[in-house]
């Protein structure tokens, strides 16, 4: 696919989409935010009629309550009918703007126990003025045709009073009537409206106002205020529902409200016209309901929507415009430089882009036709450091075949100096033997050796040439040749001295060999140093180490040097050690040396026992010293315990 053709599929995708997406979003949003703001507001007017519901009540409680007496008139014996009437219309005086949902009141007399029954022990009713004058002229009826019989008019009084204070004054259905609203009113507002009613401090009775809850609900209803065609409504823990007007239920039903019993505080929608909310009201068991209908501005939220993608849609059609003439320029540079890439992947190093402009293609011309330019002289610097890598190479096979020769004549070299060291250790009746050797390069310059002569002495020597690795090892080889001439029967000093004199005299620079020379002749001790550490000599019988330091140079340093001699008788157990420098001055991990002074307890701590293991013992502090790590110097130390004669 083409770079435009991809670029304009790119805008289509990032302009269409998205704002297909925002107008989409948009329409959804507004859509909850508008259904939200009309749930809040209609919760809130559903609030308001449980509060008015509770004002109403609290208010005709408020009245009752202030209906402290009656006349005394109404609770005599001789009381007439239109007393009766009297007595309604002062209440309802008392009563106020209330009184209007008053259906009749009830007085119930308080009687002390040691009173006797009476016409007060009954409920007096007062009833509504309409309902009373229809009784009276049933009953007025009735007392005329008993005064054409000769009965008294004060008897009749008194009957129809009698008649009035009891419900014999009702029929039976309007008896029923009162009674199913009085009920009404307990389940729905949850109380009656009582007084106690006083003359003094004593209280006569109790009044109570019969108010039927509908008509409350009917007022608190019409008190909300409506705006266009919304419909406030009531619910009953039953599902009854009560309305203003009976025009309320018919629309109510058609929108699917009658007969839906939701949770509490589930807002219903039976009908995306209109939006219905429903509050339960927790002092009187009802629930207030608000239905409003929103068809009409949701249709103007979809409407906005529409127009509003109808304008983005034109300006994605201009911005197309603009897009198609940039792409087209972007795709002719991109051209320009793609076929200079294709001249240069074919191997031209001299391609250049005949591109001037000053913007990003532009400076990517530049770019190329630079890198170019240095790709050409990279070719050229690369032949020349392959040229040099190949003879470096050949140079380093040259080092490497030069190193194995190094390696292998070393190799060669330290199986010679092994080769000069005794390959067993030498049986000799009065000394019980033992030898440890580390060094620290492939040619050490650490030497020992065993020689026994005619006259049934032995000889050990132990030596420590200077430096490692081949001179260290070249040392060796001439002072055993020497060593092997000259040692025989002849005096330890004479040997020394003869040695340093013949190796000063092959000239060999600065090397030098210092050497300690240890003749056995049965248990006598004859010692002889050029340059080497003290020897350490255990004796048995006190357990004390004697420390032996003999002054002198080391072989091949002075040619007129001179040496001393010492001598010891060896008792039974004594036990002898001569080392090399290289055990005292071992270095640990901190580069402090072990000191001679600590190699003496070693020495001390073991020399009772055999001498391979105190050869073992000493090799094991050595290693703990240095860590595990490789020694600086080599390692040599000879043990020789004096024993009874084989």
């Amino acid at each position: 696919m083409r770079v435009r053709t991809q670029l304009i599929l790119a805008f289509l995708l990032l302009a269409v989409v998205p704002l297909t997406g925002i107008v989409f979003y948009s329409y959804l949003t507004s859509q909850r935010a508008f259904r939200q703001a009309v749930a809040a507001e209609s919760t809130v007017l559903a609030e308001e009629m449980g509060d008015r519901l509770n004002e109403v009540r609290e208010d005709i409680h408020r009245r009752v309550s202030r209906l402290a007496s009656l006349p005394e008139r109404s609770l005599l014996e001789d009381a007439t009918a239109d007393d009766a009437i009297k007595i309604y219309t002062d209440l309802m005086a008392r009563m106020g703007d209330v009184g209007d949902l008053v259906d009749w009141f009830e007085f119930m007399p308080e009687m002390e126990p040691e009173e006797d029954a009476g016409d007060l022990q009954e409920p007096f009713l007062i009833y509504p003025s309409m309902t009373l004058t229809k009784a009276l002229e049933r009953l007025k009826k009735r007392a005329a045709r008993f005064g054409d019989s000769g009965i008294p008019e004060e008897y009749l009084e008194s009957m129809v009073w009698q008649a009035i204070k009891s419900r014999k004054l009702l029929e039976e259905s309007e008896i029923e009537a009162l009674e199913a609203r009085g009920e009404e009113m307990e389940r729905l507002l949850g109380s009656e409206f009582t007084s106690p009613v006083r003359r003094g401090r004593d209280i006569l009775g109790h009044l109570t106002a019969m108010v039927p809850a509908s008509q409350i609900l009917r007022q608190v209803l019409a008190r909300t205020p409506r705006e266009g065609d919304e419909i406030p409504f009531a619910r009953d823990a039953e599902g009854d529902l009560y309305v203003e007007t009976p025009e309320d239920r018919e629309l109510l039903a058609e929108i699917g409200v009658v007969g839906a019993t939701p949770e509490q505080g589930e807002a219903l929608v039976p009908s995306r016209a209109w939006m219905v909310v429903e509050t339960p009201d927790p002092d009187s068991g009802l629930s207030f309901g608000i239905a409003r209908p929103v068809a009409l501005p949701l249709q103007e939220i979809g409407r906005t929507a529409v127009e509003n993608l109808g304008y983005g849609m034109v300006l994605v059609v201009l911005a197309m415009v603009g897009v198609l003439w940039l792409s087209g320029r972007m795709t002719r540079n991109l051209s320009l430089l793609t076929e200079g890439a294709e001249q240069l992947a074919a191997g031209d190093l001299g391609a250049r882009v005949p591109l001037q402009s000053r913007d990003e293609f532009g400076r990517l011309a530049r770019t190329f036709n630079r890198l170019a330019v240095e790709l050409r002289d990279n070719q050229q610097r690369l032949l020349e450091e392959e040229k040099r890598r190949q003879e470096q190479e050949m140079q380093q096979r040259l080092l490497e075949a030069e190193n194995q020769r190094k390696t292998q004549e070393l190799e060669e070299a330290r199986q010679f100096q092994l080769s000069l060291l005794p390959k067993n250790l030498p049986s000799y009746p009065y000394l019980d033997i033992a030898v440890f050797m580390k060094t620290a390069a492939e040619v050490g310059g650490d030497y020992y050796d065993f020689f026994s002569s005619v006259s049934g002495s032995l000889t050990a020597v132990i030596g420590d040439a200077a430096g490692h690795g081949l001179r260290a090892g070249t040392m060796v080889t001439v002072v055993k040749g020497l060593l092997t001439t000259e040692v025989s029967d002849s005096d330890l000093t004479e040997v020394l001295g003869t040695a340093t004199r013949a190796i000063k005299q092959m000239n060999l620079g600065r090397m030098n060999m210092a050497l300690t020379l240890a003749r056995f002749e049965g248990r006598c001790l004859l010692l002889s140093a050029a340059g080497m550490p003290p020897a350490l000599i255990f004796r048995s019988q006190t357990s004390a180490v004697e420390e032996v330091a003999l002054v002198g140079t080391p072989l091949g340093s002075l040619a007129d040097a001179t040496y001393d001699q010492w001598s010891s008788e060896l008792a039974v157990g004594d036990t002898v050690l001569l080392m090399t420098d290289g055990f005292p001055e071992l270095l640990n991990t901190q580069g402090d040396p072990m000191g001679y002074g600590r190699v003496r307890e070693l020495f001390e701590a073991t020399a009772s026992a055999e001498p391979e293991t105190i050869t073992g013992s000493l090799a094991a502090a050595a290693e703990d010293w240095s860590g595990g790590g490789a020694p600086n110097d080599d390692i040599t130390f000879l043990v020789l315990r004096a024993r009874e004669s084989a």
